[in-house]
């Protein structure tokens, strides 16, 4: 399987940040053979990391715990979350049909509060991602609302909406998770590893599509591993207006009516990890996604960039 430790699995959330940094990466050599021969491969970090939230009123993601896992066959494999068939693999690139969750939904589980017409969903999918909970009595607030706690968004104060308004505002419906499918193409070279993935909605969640592509080039010492990955993600209108749109039930003053086209994001990342044994590492990992314009541009979005860290403690079986 000498792809199953260059994959960058599209999962939902922060997990997916990881692989790079997780999966097979400075390993002893006798421990690598190991790998080798066996067609499965779990791993499980403990630590601390972050995720932002774009959406106005959404809390940043917080992540605990990571667990990596993957199964290789002759054909068919699951790595973190991808399903996927190899339709054709070289010694030096392959293709493959892939199945994979869109990661858009996450953002829509920690949303506070009533401005966004949401509720708070505690949607820990598979337990691997944990957020933080305020102690009872105790209401959780981010210090970007200090100076705002009565007004929605745009700073429109609500005793200035008439019921109609106020009602239309708690009515944003919940977004839901999509399931893509398409193609991907992995590509490993001294000069780095490229991924391209094309892929679009088999769930008609949004009918829309994604295309991915990065580049990583990582280095190693005796004992450690850097990787540098450099990425683009294209959205199409569909999976943009889905997600970050606001329809006309959802509008009201101060968050107007909203349907971007599509985007592309860019992302790059920095990845470290150092072996303390033949099983326990300490890794790490920053990110900095900046957002399309038609994302950033909406309403219901607060930021231009979403910025995500990890550091812990990483055990491998």
């Amino acid at each position: 399987m000498p792809f199953a430790c260059r994959r960058h699995a599209n999962f939902p959330v922060s997990t997916s940040l990881l692989l790079l940094v997780l999966a097979g990466a400075g390993l002893p050599a006798q421990a690598q053979d190991d790998e080798d021969e066996r067609s499965w491969h779990l791993g499980l970090a403990l630590g601390y990391g972050e995720r932002d939230n774009p959406l106005i009123d959404g809390d940043h993601i917080d992540i605990n715990t990571v667990i990596d896992f993957s199964w290789y066959g002759e054909r068919f494999f699951f790595d973190n979350g991808d399903l996927g068939f190899t339709l054709r693999q070289e010694s030096r690139w392959s293709v493959s049909l892939i199945g994979t969750f869109n990661n858009e939904r996450q953002f829509y589980s920690y949303l506070t509060g009533k401005t966004f017409g949401l509720d708070s969903i505690l949607d820990n999918r598979f337990g691997l991602i944990g957020e933080s909970t305020p102690a009872p009595g105790e209401e959780k607030q981010d210090p970007r609302d200090k100076g705002r706690e009565n007004t929605f968004p745009g700073g429109v104060d609500p005793a200035k909406l008439d019921p109609a308004e106020l009602n239309a505002s708690t009515e944003l419906p919940d977004r839901d998770f999509a399931f893509n499918g398409g193609l991907e193409f992995l590509f490993i070279s001294p000069m780095g590893d490229v991924q391209a993935q094309l892929v679009s909605d088999l769930s008609s969640t949004h009918e829309g599509q994604e295309a991915w592509l990065s580049w990583s080039r990582p280095w190693y010492t005796p004992n450690n591993e850097f990787t540098l990955t450099l990425g683009l993600e294209w959205k199409s209108s569909n999976l943009v207006n889905y997600y970050y749109g606001v329809r006309p039930e959802e509008s009201f003053t101060g968050r107007p009516e909203y349907r971007g086209g599509a985007g592309t994001n860019r992302f790059v990342r920095f990845a470290a990890r150092h072996r303390l044994s033949r099983h326990l590492s300490l890794v790490g990992m920053v990110e900095r996604e900046f957002l399309s314009s038609a994302i950033s541009n909406s309403p219901i979005v607060d930021r231009r960039e979403v910025d995500t860290f990890f550091a812990g403690l990483y055990y491998q079986f």
